[in-house]
């Protein structure tokens, strides 16, 4: 099955959800090189949303989510598909980098918890889906809301010291200073957000397949998919 795509492969669309520092982000941008279809990173929409309530001055001590919603609604944001990973471009520029800074992160949750921003981001989303022929999407909510009907959804998970680990090696091999026991401490606070928001809370999808990444290098996760994907279609 490795590096042989079929039509009918390239066309499906596949979810995969998970903790914060799973893997997802990593294991999509392979797999969706492995069947040569589009990588969407949603969880880049909602950090290109909060990089831009940064701009506005929309902070955790000033949060204005009338505002947040309308930065949404009228977000100027795209992916340049023609590079891997895929940039970012929000206003035009890439801001791939800039979504994955520290105070970003700290207010990326304004974004996801609020509804009307969600309900933007999902209809964006599904709209990108239906203009592409196949897609691998990623974030918290792809198999459970944005689509439930989704031909595979995939669930990893891993160690959350693991999980640390990876981002804090993500953000030094991209220059963004970072300690170790913080991204721990942030990770910890992070899951119990994700697991108890009010919307598109972090859950095991009806039918998704779990894989634990705790052991596994990137190459290996996608194999696992891979070789799933090319069997009998899951139920």
């Amino acid at each position: 099955m490795a590096g042989i795509v079929t039509q009918e492969l390239a066309e499906l669309i596949i979810t995969i959800d998970g903790p914060a520092g799973s893997g997802k982000s990593a294991v999509a941008g392979l797999l969706a090189q492995r069947l040569d279809v589009p990588h969407l990173d949603t969880g880049a929409m909602y950090r290109a949303v909060a990089l831009k309530a940064l701009q506005a001055g929309i902070t955790a001590e000033k949060p204005d989510q009338k505002r947040l919603a309308e930065l949404a609604g009228n977000l100027d944001l795209a992916f340049d598909w023609s590079t891997s990973p895929a940039k970012v471009l929000l206003d035009g520029k890439d801001v791939s980098n800039d979504i994955r800074r520290p105070e970003v992160t700290a207010i990326v949750y304004l974004a996801a918890d609020n509804t009307l921003v969600r309900a933007e981001l999902v209809r964006r989303q599904r709209e990108i889906a239906a203009k592409t022929h196949g897609l691998v999407t990623e974030g918290r909510d792809q198999g459970t809301v944005v689509f439930p009907d989704a031909d595979y959804k995939f669930y990893l998970d891993a160690d959350i010291k693991e999980r640390a680990r990876r981002r804090f090696q993500e953000l030094t091999r991209k220059g963004i200073s970072a300690d170790f026991p913080t991204l721990l401490a942030d990770m910890h606070l992070r899951d119990q957000q994700d697991i108890n928001r009010g919307v598109g809370a972090l859950k095991l999808a009806a039918g998704a397949i779990v894989l634990d990444t705790t052991a596994l290098n990137l190459q290996q996760v996608v194999d696992a998919m891979v070789k799933i994907i090319g069997s009998p279609r899951h139920g």
